[in-house]
């Protein structure tokens, strides 16, 4: 659905993330991502830690852009691209918190998850109701397009 805000998590860049330059460690922009998709999860109502399911990462891919350092101030900026049977695909642009349009992206990625059965470590259809939700939130025009 067009129109649909972006999730905004803010993230301070703490020391331990960076390397011997104060620039941010790649690996840390995944751990922005995952910070971010996990709060955007939830304002869904799914638990991490109750019920029948999980939500498990099966691929996840970064450009970075620019640098960004010790101690910055950023935000993530996530959104839903797509709903499948039993995956959701996610789009993330880390951006400096003084830049609230996210213009000035410093790194940018997508995530992709899938409903899996904690008994069973299968993968499983979205509830109807919940699927609804999450695709009415989806946005295929904010793919992070793919750089060779």
């Amino acid at each position: 659905m067009a129109g649909v805000a972006s999730h905004r998590t803010p993230i301070r860049v703490r020391f331990c993330e960076t390397d011997m330059n104060r620039h941010v460690s790649q690996v840390s922009y995944f751990i922005y991502f995952e910070e971010a998709r996990t709060r955007y999860i939830e304002t869904f109502g799914i638990s991490w830690t109750e019920g029948p399911f999980n939500l498990v990462l099966v691929r996840q891919w970064a450009d970075y852009l620019k640098a960004a350092h010790f101690p910055d101030e950023l935000i993530v900026l996530t959104d839903i691209v797509s709903v499948g049977r039993s995956s959701i695909r996610m789009a993330h642009r880390v951006v400096p918190a003084a830049d609230p349009d996210g213009t000035s992206v410093v790194c940018q990625g997508e995530s992709v998850m899938v409903l899996v059965n904690k008994d069973q470590s299968a993968s499983v259809p979205w509830p109807s109701e919940l699927r609804a939700r999450l695709a009415a939130a989806a946005n295929p025009s904010l793919a992070v397009p793919a750089r060779s």
